[in-house]
């Protein structure tokens, strides 16, 4: 029977009352007329419950499962048991979808045939702030629109190991029995892993179709953001055992492909160590980074050993010796030595270690950098500098460079690029903060490459060309386009007064408090907008402005009139240079 539903969305709920109506808002966008959603929720501790109620009445089309305390995993496989549609989605209650990224992966599947369909996931920052994810091997999967049909093409996708991006036919999961172990808390792995070896055709989009939340609050913080917490090492382990047995179960896959999977899930455990060891993270101590480092040095060896037995009772066509020195070559020995020794990498000369180390573990870029930025003949550059990497053959070329911009919203925008002068015209980008990133070509394939700034610059670089300020910050090659002297700020007794000059370029002020993920409108009085401390909401108050166009951005001191007149007003209100009020 055909189904009558053509999309089923199912929601994994816990805990997160002030990210689920952003959550469950976006799925309503996505220009699909007959869909069903299953909130699961996992018997959540706080509000989460009473707040999706309340949301989903008059919506036929919401369904609230509210289930004992469990773990998402079971809640993914009762959401599959309920399903209607003839396509599927999971979502994390904290995440958004993209606008129309359902409709759009959903027609690739149809046009493609294949049997589920992934797009580019991007991370929110501190509750609103996009940036690419990390690991490049993650974005590279999405670096063109294609169809992966043959092992190699589909064994470069498990680089990425996300449940969340995708819509799947639900006839596909239910016949391979594709679901998430409840016994594992990491279990996305086994998902993505699973559906990956079954799948006979996979449509890859480079639109980007989901936002990940990274939290600022540690209490309620997501699994996907525990890497850096030693008691998610062995559950980490376990899953990768998991895994491996289902792998070794499965010889549909060829060799090399089996291979090449258990080497991406080899350096993806260590993940956590590099943020065990960032000296940011002042809740790991020392010897939580030792501890973590042991328990991988007896994972691996008791892998080893399981590797052998299961390998020496096998029909594959291999010896055991050639699989164990494949696995555990020396550059994984390299990586949990330098590790394992090293707690700071700040004084360490990265250029000399192993290039496999150097960008897996430190994942830093010394191909592709940003020289600086210019302004030649009333045109505004950011200006890249190529140079020879970890080897000399190693060769790259630009082939696109674009931004997304960075607050609220999703647009993409192609800049132009001169090749032969290495410089990327962005004159006509409207004020507003971007992330910036190129598509690349290097060993004749396409790979995404951030750039960066230059070691000799900065972490932050700024030049003022007529009334715009344009700032680069290298940590998540961030542009910010700013207009000079466009606030004036005065203080009234407690009463904070914020002039606007072409006040007609802004549509709206309002404060963006991270802590409860809601917008809140500043009030006009006369020619001034006004707030004071006692009118915000408890946590981090982000003044922000939307302008005509649809862009947001912070408001920053250096577009203050008066920024270099009353230092005390301005270090009352001024964090890290934009405007934001801790209550």
């Amino acid at each position: 029977m055909e189904n009558k539903v053509t999309l089923s969305v199912v929601v994994l709920s816990y805990n997160n009352e002030q990210y689920l109506e952003d959550c469950l808002s976006s799925i309503e966008r996505q220009g699909i007329d007959s869909y069903e959603v299953f909130v699961i929720d996992d018997s959540s501790t706080d509000n989460s419950v009473e707040v999706i109620k309340e949301y989903i009445k008059d919506k036929p089309q919401f369904n609230l499962i509210v289930k004992p305390n469990s773990g998402g995993a079971i809640s993914s496989q009762i959401g599959i048991a309920k399903a209607n549609g003839k396509y599927l989605a999971l979502v994390d209650s904290d995440d958004i979808v993209a606008d129309g990224a359902y409709k759009k992966l959903i027609a690739r599947i149809e046009q493609d045939g294949s049997d589920f369909a992934s797009g580019l996931p991007m991370k929110l920052t501190n509750a609103f702030m996009n940036t690419f994810l990390i690991s490049p091997d993650e974005n590279n999967v999405f670096v063109e629109n294609r169809v992966l049909s043959t092992d190699e093409e589909i064994e470069n996708f498990t680089n990425q190991v996300f449940y969340w991006n995708a819509v799947y036919k639900t006839d596909f999961l239910r016949s391979n029995h594709i679901e998430m172990p409840a016994n594992l808390l990491i279990a996305d792995r086994i998902f993505v892993y699973k559906a990956a070896m079954r799948a006979k055709k996979i449509s890859v989009l480079t639109d980007v179709v989901y936002f990940w939340r990274k939290k600022k609050n540690d209490e309620k913080i997501s699994l996907t953001d525990q890497t850096a917490e030693y008691h998610m090492i062995s559950d980490r382990c376990d899953s990768f055992q998991s895994q491996i047995k289902l792998s070794i179960q499965d010889f549909e896959k060829n060799l090399d492909y089996n291979k090449a999977i258990w080497e991406h899930s080899v350096i993806r455990l260590y993940y956590p160590l590099y943020n065990l060891a960032d000296e940011e993270n002042e809740e790991n101590t020392y010897q939580d980074f030792v501890d973590a480092c042991n328990r991988y040095r007896f994972f691996l060896m008791q892998y080893k050993a399981f590797f052998i037995h299961l390998l020496g009772n096998s029909d594959m066509p291999v010896t055991t010796k050639y699989i164990t020195d494949r696995i555990f070559a020396k550059r994984y020995k390299q990586i949990y030595n330098f590790i394992r020794e090293k707690k700071w990498f700040t004084d360490l000369n990265v250029k000399t270690l192993e290039p496999y180390v150097y960008n897996s573990v430190l994942r830093s870029n010394s191909i592709l950098s940003v020289k600086g930025i210019s302004n030649e003949n009333d045109r505004i550059y950011i200006d890249l500098q190529i140079y020879v990497g970890l080897e000399d053959k190693e060769k790259i070329s630009v082939e696109n460079v674009f931004v997304y911009t960075r607050y609220f919203n999703q647009k993409k925008i192609e800049l132009p690029y001169n090749e032969v002068d290495r410089k990327v015209d962005i004159t006509e980008l409207p004020c507003s903060t971007y992330v910036l990133n190129t598509i690349c070509i290097k060993d004749e394939e396409k790979t995404y490459y951030t750039p960066r700034l230059t070691e000799e610059l900065a972490k932050v670089t700024t030049l003022t060309v007529g009334d715009k300020i344009i700032t680069f910050n290298s940590r998540y090659s961030i542009l910010t386009i700013q207009q000079k002297n466009r606030f004036t700020l005065l203080k009234d007794g407690n009463k904070y007064l914020l002039g606007v000059n072409k006040s007609e370029d802004i549509k709206k002020l309002f404060f963006f408090n991270i802590e409860n993920n809601k917008k809140y409108d500043v009030t006009k009085e006369g020619d001034f907008y006004t707030f004071s401390k006692e009118s915000l909401q408890p946590g981090d108050n982000i003044l922000m402005y939307e302008t005509q166009d649809g862009n947001y951005t912070t408001v920053r001191k250096q577009e203050m009139t008066n920024s270099n007149l009353d230092k005390d007003l301005f270090d009352e209100v001024i964090i890290s240079g934009r405007v934001e009020i801790e209550v």
